[in-house]
């Protein structure tokens, strides 16, 4: 990866949106992580993005598997060792759907 690449990626503005926040704060969360999920069990492989909630054992964890950590005001977002898309801004959000809550985000792509 060239050093420009690599300078994008160290300097990159990591934004959560107001429903997040508030979530995280009810929930006294502070840490996320985004991981590549792999299914091929089936004729064609499938590979996604996945977002979740992390404590603070885990973000060590993750450090010991090179997991890249980009501290936040909010905490620790940890970044998987893979080839992965970002763009200069990268916002976590809330996705409600009925009575369940899930991460999505913008601005990172496999």
């Amino acid at each position: 990866m060239s050093r420009d690449k690599e300078a994008l990626r160290t300097h990159m503005n990591i934004e959560y949106t107001p429903d997040l926040l508030s979530y995280m704060k009810k929930k006294g969360k502070k840490h996320l992580s985004v991981e590549v999920a792999r299914s091929d069990h089936s004729d064609f492989e499938v590979t996604e993005l996945f977002y979740r909630f992390i404590d603070d054992k885990t973000v060590d964890y993750l450090q010991k598997k090179h997991y890249r950590a980009v501290e936040t005001p909010q905490g620790v977002v940890m970044l998987p060792p893979y080839h992965l898309r970002y763009d200069e801004t990268v916002t976590f959000r809330l996705k409600k759907v009925l009575c369940f809550n899930f991460l999505t985000a913008d601005g990172i792509s496999l």
